[in-house]
């Protein structure tokens, strides 16, 4: 190194020749000076450092598939800096590969890293990269950026993974990578994004990960994890957002996870962990998400949730949780999502959830809830779903629901509920799907249930209602499925049902339905399913039902049918399931019924039919249940058919 007194007093042009006579003297003296002050030349770097850099990119490029080569065409020459994907330090060596994207086919062992040391980022995420992690990987001391996502490498993490001391991202996600994770990883303290999710790696979580403490982003979710989630989690205090979902960790959540007080995700969802939710969850105020979600958690829902402020998500479903729901959850006013669907809770909704008011979502459904619909939950007029299934409730649906004017989904059935259904219901212009089947509701279909315009799905199945169907409902034109089964109704089916041309299944079975099957029935032609067995029709089937060519089941049995099997029901080719068992119907088995080759089940027993059975019907190949007992028919295949 020259003084720097000395350079300050000579001229330029002394300058000049001082470096000349150096350069003259000991020219390897001229590119230690250089190095030492970080400015080499490019020339010195282009002899030295490029020529193995471009030796390792074109060795590589020579093993990938003939397609990918054409993808790299730019890859010749002895300047990597302008090759495709390929970018350079101040010094021009290769510092960065940013190949991600290309559809490049190939393996990772052709690439000689121990001749791209000066490597800060590796980009080569969405391509089709298969064999094994090499563990020369190890050579790339300088890496900050490690991107392999959405290959098809397979094998284990190569524990010289640790050697990468440098590196802050790990993305390995969607591969086919297995084994367990390298306790060597625990050495990367400068990580600070590790993504291993979508693999097969098993095993358990090594206390070692205790060393990654600026690791802001972990995500191990859908793999085979298992063993219990170790405490040494706890000293992760830079984590953001924790992804452990869809593994098969046992044990408890242990209490040290309250540690992560800068977590605004915590993600545990589809494990099997066991126990309670511990208390210390109270203590992450920052969290936005929190999913417990298909576990076998129990006990009691923690009154320490009341600090999370800051939740926008909970769910904590498909546990064993038992206990009420705590009023104090009504303290969560940014939560959006409340989900506590198929657990073991009791006692009554409480009435303080209604202030809750920027809830989208509220499931509770599946528990042994009970008491009345709280009229508090009018105030909740964001909700887009609001599911009470599965429960003990009783009362009547309260008529301030119609205040839910955002409302999608209304799920009520399978509880107590009595009373009417009450006729503001039809001011839910929203609606597209109400469920409140399976209660004791009594009384009228409202003739405000065509204001639903909206509705795809209208479930008013087992019932105690005492009307007929109100012609208001043929407005409902984006329906699709119509249920009222065993609903209590009675009358004629009105012809204007016609009008449902959307309309996918039709169940008005085990009602007191009386009249004819409407002709209109013949515009239904997106039915795939038709049930209205068990009732006290008058009528032949109308060959209009012919026109269903998409039907697959057909079911009429002791509807009170009569008259004969129209010929034109052979149309059906669709038809897998046909059952006009126990009527009143007469003449002759048409010999079309040999056209419905796709008939796995045939059922035409109890009735008044005559003459021999046609022949066609060996035809159905793909029959496996036959039923024809009637007195009348006769011929020579009745024996070898089933009677």
């Amino acid at each position: 190194m020259v003084p720097s007194l000395l350079l300050s007093i000579l001229s330029p042009l002394h300058v000049f020749c001082f470096f000349v006579l150096l350069f003259l003297v000991d020219p390897t003296s001229f590119h230690g000076a250089g190095e030492s002050a970080s400015s080499t030349p490019f020339s010195a770097v282009d002899i030295t450092e490029n020529k193995d850099e471009v030796v390792a990119l074109l060795n590589w490029k020579s093993t990938l598939d003939n397609h990918s080569q054409s993808l790299l065409s730019s890859w010749h020459g002895n300047n990597p800096c302008r090759f495709t994907g390929v970018a350079c330090d101040d010094y021009g060596a290769i510092a960065h590969l940013y190949l991600s994207n290309l559809g490049l086919r190939g393996i990772l062992d052709g690439l000689n890293f121990s001749r791209l040391t000066n490597l800060v980022s590796f980009e080569l995420g969405n391509n089709w990269i298969y064999g094994s992690i090499p563990s020369s990987i190890g050579n790339l001391s300088k890496l900050k950026f490690l991107e392999l996502s959405i290959n098809e490498l397979s094998g284990n993490i190569p524990p010289s993974i640790g050697m990468l001391e440098s590196l802050h991202y790990l993305h390995l996600r969607a591969n086919q990578l297995s084994g367990p994770i390298p306790p060597s990883l625990g050495k990367l303290g400068n990580l600070t994004r590790l993504d291993i999710s979508c693999n097969n790696f098993y095993g358990s979580i090594p206390r070692e990960i205790s060393g990654l403490r600026n690791l802001k982003f972990l995500y191990f979710w859908q793999n085979r994890f298992s063993g219990p989630i170790p405490s040494e989690i706890g000293r992760l205090t830079s984590l953001i957002e924790i992804d452990l979902s869809t593994n098969n960790f046992i044990g408890s959540i242990p209490c040290s996870i309250g540690n992560l007080t800068n977590s605004f995700l915590l993600l545990l969802n589809q494990n099997g962990f066991l126990g309670p939710i511990p208390s210390e969850i109270g203590r992450l105020t920052s969290l936005s998400q929190l999913d417990v979600s298909y576990n076998n958690l129990s006990g009691s829902i923690p009154h320490s949730l009341k600090n999370l402020t800051c939740l926008i998500s909970l769910n904590l479903s498909h546990n064993m949780l038992s206990g009420s729901i705590p009023r104090e959850i009504s303290d969560l006013r940014n939560l959006k999502d409340l989900m506590l669907w198929g657990n073991g809770l009791s006692g009554p909704i409480p009435s303080e959830i209604g202030r809750l008011t920027s809830l989208s979502q509220l499931d509770v459904s599946h528990n042994n809830l009970s008491g009345s619909i709280p009229h508090s939950l009018k105030n909740l007029t964001c909700l887009i779903s609001l599911n009470l299934s599965h429960n003990m409730l009783s009362g009547s649906i309260p008529r301030e629901i119609s205040d839910l004017r955002n409302l999608k989904d209304l799920m009520l059935w399978g509880n107590g509920l009595s009373g009417p259904i009450p006729s503001e219901i039809g001011r839910l212009a929203s609606l597209s799907q109400l469920d409140i089947s399976l209660n004791n509701l009594t009384g009228s279909i409202p003739h405000s249930i065509g204001n639903l315009t909206c509705l795809i799905g209208l479930y008013l199945s087992s019932n105690m209602l005492s009307s007929s169907i109100p012609i208001e409902i043929s407005d409902l034109r984006n329906l699709k499925d119509l249920d009222l089964w065993n609903a209590g109704i009675s009358g004629p089916i009105p012809s204007e049902i016609g009008r449902l041309a959307s309309l996918s299944q039709l169940r008005i079975s085990l009602n007191n339905l009386t009249g004819s099957i409407p002709h209109s029935i013949g515009n239904l032609t997106c039915l795939i399913g038709l049930y209205l067995l068990d009732n006290m029709l008058s009528s032949s089937i109308p060959i209009e039902i012919s026109d269903l060519r998409n039907l697959k089941d057909l079911v009429l049995s002791n509807a009170g049918i009569s008259g004969p099997i129209p010929s034109e029901i052979g149309r059906l080719a669709s038809l897998s399931y046909l059952d006009i068992s126990f009527n009143n119907l007469t003449g002759s088995i048409p010999h079309s019924i040999g056209n419905l080759t796709c008939l796995i089940s045939l059922y035409l027993s109890n009735n008044m039919l005559s003459s021999s059975i046609p022949i066609e019907i060996s035809d159905l190949r793909n029959l496996k249940y036959l039923i024809l007992r009637n007195a009348g028919l006769s011929g020579p295949y009745l024996q070898k058919l089933g009677g």
